[in-house]
């Protein structure tokens, strides 16, 4: 179809010449994104002909690849019911068949279990408690078998999760715990960053392997400013967990990238003094009015920069 991709910094696409319906059959890609798993399945929907998604991991290792990520399930459910022909959605391929045209339809967009998770570690990280609905508690499932594990109190009802982190409640301090993040159903590379932080605050020390996406350890030195003891080599992390009488100093912070920003905001409700953190922009990317969720929650918290207004 005559489509040209340049890299500046950015990627942009152009075409020129007549314009003609894509014919993919087999996709490769080097990009370990489910968005880039989804823009596939969206772009093949108006493909001539069937594509076959099968596999991908094992076709290219480089591409962590899962057709069961709950967005990709939840994406394959809103095309079909668009008109679209996609079949094996749960399953480790996908069918999908092309069509002239789709329709419109209706969509629940299902909660972010990303920020779910989030908010369960805040309530672990402050030993605190939280409430949250609507959640669904199979997307979270490996957080809180480690939460679990760490001796917090968890309990699910339908749509539901209270967390618990209260002295009282556990009558002791959390205990430390390892994480291998992997793709769904494994524990989730976007809740690395913000689990390192509660691992400083537990007894003994854990280990955290990063294996879904190169140099996400970024967020570390920022820790340390706040007197983490962390130690890096490649993609795994050991964090040496709370000593008697040591504490998280506030400090001056800067925001890299969306989940490690989020992971500083955590750090700073439990650090001594007051905590300033810049680059903020990255964390409203991917959290929408989180300042004023954790005020609700009873956090002192306060944004220097008003918040962008929505174009």
């Amino acid at each position: 179809m005559n489509l040209y991709v340049t890299s500046q910094g950015w990627e942009s696409a152009s075409t020129s010449g007549k314009w003609q319906r894509i014919g993919w059959r087999e996709v490769q890609t080097r990009s370990p994104s489910v968005g880039a798993t989804e823009t596939l399945m969206m772009a093949a929907c108006m493909a001539d002909g069937v594509t076959v998604l099968s596999n991908v991991a094992k076709l290219v290792p480089i591409l962590n690849f899962s057709p069961q990520e709950p967005e990709v399930i939840d994406l394959a459910r809103f095309l079909t019911g668009s008109g679209a022909c996609v079949e094996g959605a749960g399953s480790d391929t996908l069918y999908i068949k092309g069509k002239n045209q789709l329709h419109g339809s209706e969509c629940i967009v299902p909660p972010d279990r990303i920020e779910a998770g989030t908010f369960m570690l805040a309530a672990a990280i402050t030993r605190s408690s939280i409430s949250m609905s609507p959640v669904i508690p199979s997307h979270v499932a490996c957080l809180i078998d480690k939460l679990l594990a760490a001796g917090c109190k968890i309990t699910c009802a339908h749509d539901t999760l209270e967390v618990s982190a209260v002295p009282d409640d556990v009558g002791h301090n959390l205990q430390g715990f390892d994480v291998r993040t992997c793709p769904f159903p494994g524990f989730p590379t976007d809740l690395q960053p913000q689990t390192m932080v509660l691992l400083t605050t537990c007894n003994g020390s854990s280990i955290v392997e990063e294996t879904v996406f190169e140099n996400r350890m970024g967020h570390v030195r920022e820790l340390q400013k706040l007197g983490a003891r962390i130690r890096v080599c490649g993609s795994t992390a050991v964090i040496c967990g709370k000593e008697k009488g040591s504490a998280l100093l506030s400090s001056h912070l800067v925001a890299k990238d969306l989940r490690g920003g989020v992971s500083l905001v955590l750090a700073g409700l439990a650090a001594e003094g007051v905590t300033e953190i810049s680059g903020i922009a990255h964390i409203d990317r991917g959290y929408e009015n989180l300042d004023a969720k954790l005020r609700l929650l009873g956090a002192d918290i306060k944004r220097l920069i008003p918040l962008a207004s929505p174009l």
